[in-house]
């Protein structure tokens, strides 16, 4: 069952694009599935084709799949499951099919959405490897096929060896030297012969097998070797009957399993389709559509996919608001191609199809598409042009309801105008009435008056350069189009003294209309270069603010490392200083007089560390990330300064945006906005005691090898970016991560992933012994 006639695959050209998938496909069978492809009815089933194209093609994309060539083998099973003996050839192309079912069962079964496909798939390993192995790729029958055919061409070669060497013993023997024509082993009817001139052979006893196309040689057996040769010639025999013994075994096999061979091949033949479609889907760059149960159609910058790079982008869309959209302009300008991208974006989506269009396309559910497009006129019927299209639009309306797309090219034409358009305009308020969706062609000035005051209806033109009068072959929604039919006839030659005249034989009443679309579309050009002239100024601006972030961006950065490397030295200073007080304090002299060893008291610790943080401040070397969390966080002992009374206190409590401070005996709630953190020893402990505790705990926490085989990568990734950091904080390196070998897919996701991160600086696969391509070593920053 289809939405779709033939009549209207055949306006749509829907044909050409089958054939398409139809080239792409690598089995026959696929071949032929993919020549009967049809716009499915069953909306579910539409839904289930999409995603097993977008899984198709997901695979093919990461390499993990490949279709290989297989042939069609209903009749060969067949007639092997009634005992029918096939050639070498014949069962070596069953193996082959089965090896590529088994290949491509073997890439796809572990995606959620290809498993219903290969759910009829039966491993037939056994059965291939006999097949395969038994016969080469030129249909040859090997040795290993039975041992005991690898007996008898033992024996074979060493017959055919002593018979040659026999034969070889007479020509290079003096006694026959002048009877013999060439010195040349010759075999005839499988035995070793010699070239004997004909009109001495009877100097050589033997038995002549052929004669040369002159008659002058004659092609003598000698009794001498009578014996091998028999040898070698029952030996072919015995060979030719085990061959033919293998051959009936391996058919007797086939035929056996011919419903699960038949099944298998079936399977294969689906996923060449699907690949076939994903494959059309990468080379036009399409996407996978949305679904709606609404029937509705929205196409956001589509372009028709039997133009390929000559197609430009068309936008449209038909629902609830627009159910009828009017398409009017000149000849030649794309009104066609609008239609039949509308309908063949409609039934390429119910054939599992992706679409060449932006990625907020959405084709909604329809019972029926009907299309009337081109001359159906016929001698042979006695139907004219405009009798054709009246029993094609009756067909359009019969049985049209709200789930009905109908698309009609030049609707009321072919017959007088006046009657024509009053037959047009009953025939869209009739489709209106149904709740049908529909997108029509006109030139009639009515009817895009009609479209402009019917609610639901809606006017678009095909755009034309207002200068040249050019098409552009872009759609213009909102807007009616112009004729242009005296600008054409101009531009095509027609004298300038009928065009005039034409013009002034028209009506006050068009001529006014035409005016008005005329200034309307140079309007309308003139808005679109403004918005493209705003669309261009707006990007410039985008990357100039973008690259003012960079480099502010750069000055940061700069500021963190000039910060690090001034907070090093420092610190290095620090302890050379305290090294320094040690050394002197350990010197002979000062300890020959009694001198105290020399410390550094809390009160100087207390000190150094306001002055470091003065020097902080006055360098603005400080980090942001710290002085955010500093500045917020409170911890009780820490002293504040009250600024609304002046009053230094001690944190009792942190209430997130409020504190409870202790000033002498007595305790109030503050605002965090009101008070000042007051510089002192105990900010600096709690600093360098959370940091130590941070890392105690990440030590706590992290291993040197992570295990996430069965997981998907959306669930492996944050497992794997948790276990980064606490290495990173722990100082493990390097870390083993076990994925799994599968289907790769998690491996190269995770590893794609390592190559982006920051703290890691390589990363490989393991060794044999550390687990090959199923594990990643990764080495993090030191």
């Amino acid at each position: 069952m289809t939405i779709a006639d033939s009549r209207t695959l055949d306006a749509l050209d829907f044909a050409s694009v089958r054939d398409r998938v139809v080239s792409a496909t690598r089995t026959q069978r696929g071949r032929a599935l993919a020549s009967d492809l049809l716009p499915h009815s069953d909306f579910e089933l539409v839904r289930r084709e999409q995603l097993r194209t977008e899984a198709m093609r997901s695979l093919a994309a990461s390499a993990d799949v490949t279709i290989m060539p297989a042939v069609e083998t209903v009749a060969l099973t067949e007639a092997a499951a009634v005992g029918q003996t096939l050639g070498p050839v014949e069962l070596r192309a069953i193996g082959d099919t089965l090896a590529a079912a088994a290949a491509a069962y073997k890439a796809v079964r572990e995606h959620p959405d290809l498993t219903a496909v290969v759910a009829p798939y039966t491993p037939l390993r056994e059965l291939q490897h006999s097949l395969t192995d038994a016969i080469d790729e030129r249909g040859t029958v090997l040795d290993r096929a039975s041992p005991a055919l690898r007996r008898i061409r033992r024996s074979l070669i060493q017959a055919q060896s002593e018979a040659r060497d026999r034969i070889s013993a007479i020509l290079n023997g003096a006694k026959y030297a002048k009877v013999i024509q060439d010195r040349v082993v010759t075999i005839r009817d499988g035995r070793f012969v010699i070239p004997v001139k004909a009109e001495l052979a009877g100097a050589l006893p033997g038995i002549v097998h052929d004669t040369s196309s002159s008659g002058q040689t004659l092609f003598v057996e000698p009794l001498a070797a009578l014996e091998s040769n028999n040898r070698v010639r029952t030996l072919q025999i015995e060979e030719e009957r085990e061959v033919q013994r293998v051959l009936q075994a391996l058919s007797a096999e086939v035929g056996r399993s011919a419903v699960e061979i038949d099944a298998n091949v079936e399977v294969l033949a689906v996923l060449d389709l699907l690949a076939a479609k994903a494959e059309l889907a990468r080379v036009s760059q399409a996407i996978m559509p949305e679904l709606s149960d609404e029937p509705a159609v929205t196409i956001a910058g589509g372009r028709h996919p039997l133009l390929d790079e000559r197609a430009v982008a068309q936008s449209l869309t038909l629902g609830e608001q627009t159910r009828l959209l009017v398409i009017s302009g000149p000849n030649m300008g794309g009104k066609t191609v609008a239609l039949k991208m509308t309908g063949l974006f409609v039934v390429m989506t119910y054939c599992g199809m992706q679409l060449p269009s932006g990625s907020s396309t959405s084709i909604g559910r329809f019972e029926r598409v009907v299309a009337d497009i081109g001359d159906e006129q016929s001698l042979v019927a006695n139907t004219s042009t405009f009798s054709a299209h009246l029993q094609r639009m009756r067909e359009v309306m019969d049985g049209a309801n709200a789930r009905t797309l109908a698309i009609v090219d030049e609707i009321g034409g072919g017959t007088e105008p006046t009657a024509g358009v009053a037959l047009a305009i009953a025939m869209l308020e009739w489709l209106l009435a149904s709740g049908a969706r529909a997108i029509v062609s006109t030139h009639s000035t009515e009817l895009k008056l009609f479209a402009h005051a019917t609610p639901g209806v809606a006017n678009a033109s095909v755009r034309f350069d207002p200068a040249t009068f050019k098409p552009t072959f872009e759609l213009d929604l909102g807007a009616p189009g112009q004729s242009l039919a005296f600008p054409l006839a101009a531009r095509l030659g027609i004298s300038e003294a009928i065009v005039e005249r034409a013009t002034a034989l028209m009506e006050d009443r068009e001529r006014d209309y035409e005016a008005a679309l005329a200034e309307l579309a140079l309007r309308n050009s003139e808005l679109r270069e403004e918005r493209r002239r705003f669309e261009h100024e707006r990007h410039e601006l985008a990357g100039a603010r973008e690259l003012v972030a960079h480099d502010r961006a750069d000055l940061d950065a700069a500021r963190r490392r000039f910060g690090s490397g001034a907070e090093e030295r420092l610190q290095q200073a620090l302890r050379d200083f305290v090294r320094e007080l040690e050394r002197r304090s350990a010197e002979p002299g000062s300890q020959r007089t009694g001198t105290r060893r020399a410390r550094v008291t809390p009160s100087q610790t207390a000190l150094l560390a306001q002055t470091i943080e003065q020097i902080h401040r006055d360098l603005g070397i400080r980090p942001e990330e710290e002085r955010a969390s500093d500045e917020r966080t409170y911890a009780p002992g820490d002293r504040v300064r009250i600024l609304s009374v002046n009053q230094e206190g001690v944190v009792a409590e942190d209430w997130d945006e409020r504190l409870l401070v202790a000033v002498g005996s007595m305790k109030m709630m503050v605002d965090k906005s009101d008070v000042r953190r007051e510089a002192g020893e105990s900010k600096n402990v709690r600093t360098a005691t959370r940091g130590v505790d941070t890392r105690m705990a990440a030590a706590g926490r992290t291993t040197a090898a992570l295990d996430v085989r069965g997981k998907r990568y959306t669930e492996a990734e944050p497992l794997v970016e948790r276990w980064i950091d606490d290495a990173l904080l722990a100082g493990n390196s390097p870390l083993r991560l076990i994925h799994g070998k599968g289907t790769g897919l998690l491996g190269r996701g995770l590893q794609e992933y390592l190559r982006g991160h920051p703290a890691v600086t390589s990363f490989r696969y393991g060794t044999e012994e550390e687990g090959s391509s199923g594990v990643t070593i990764v080495e993090l920053r030191s």
